[in-house]
């Protein structure tokens, strides 16, 4: 038998864990403005006591939504070290931009992020340091595939990095306003088509990133 302290303790972060999860979906559906604090509770299937027990107030609660999914993101943008370079840049770009049915909810929310983002100062302040590290992240992995001969870059490795956050946003955004799913892409093709536009033709000898018949003919940057 679990002892009582620890037995309250992980009901604690069973009842903390419910409320962000319908918080997830109370504000995807109805935005953040429209949604109550009672919503939520109710969502999670709680009072509103145990809300303020939890969270002090709605705000407290979507920045810790925001940053559940900056820290996915930039779980995402890790690399294992694993792999060899080039395949690993093909592969993080695929993961970062798919958001597939179990991210539904997150797809709805980042516009809600966004939007926040220009009347909270808190949310704008944690975006710009997420897609700062962001940038970071994927500018070094460019470098290094660079560096090591195994991609060359036709742009600089920053302005390649914001590229590929552009496009993740861009994509969410279309998401959002596409009504048919015909000819829809998966993220794998938008990721090679991506690469195609920031990268020259792969070394010779080297790993083909993207497919031949869509490969860029520019020539390797001296």
């Amino acid at each position: 038998m679990k002892h009582p302290a620890i037995a309250r303790q992980e009901q604690a972060q069973q009842t903390r864990a419910r409320l962000v999860e319908a918080a997830l979906h109370v504000f995807a559906e109805q935005g953040y403005d429209r949604a109550t604090v009672e919503e939520i509770s109710l969502a999670a299937g709680y009072s509103k006591g145990a809300y303020y027990f939890h969270f002090d107030s709605k705000e407290d609660i979507f920045l810790e939504l925001l940053s559940t999914w900056v820290d996915s993101q930039t779980g995402r943008l890790k690399v294992t070290g694993r792999r060899p370079v080039a395949t690993e840049l093909l592969e993080m770009l695929s993961l970062l931009l798919r958001y597939d049915g179990n991210d539904h909810h997150w797809q709805l929310l980042l516009p809600e992020i966004w939007a926040q983002s220009n009347r909270n100062p808190r949310v704008r302040e944690t975006l710009r340091g997420a897609y700062a590290k962001w940038i970071v992240l994927l500018q070094k992995l460019f470098e290094k595939a660079d560096g090591e001969g195994l991609i060359s870059l036709s742009v600089k490795p920053n302005i390649a990095a914001s590229l590929v956050l552009a496009a993740h946003d861009g994509l969410i955004l279309r998401s959002l306003l596409t009504l048919t799913t015909e000819g829809e892409f998966t993220p794998s093709e938008v990721a090679n088509a991506l690469l195609n536009v920031i990268l020259t033709v792969p070394p010779q000898g080297g790993p083909h990133l993207v497919a031949p018949a869509v490969r860029r003919t520019v020539r390797r940057r001296k």
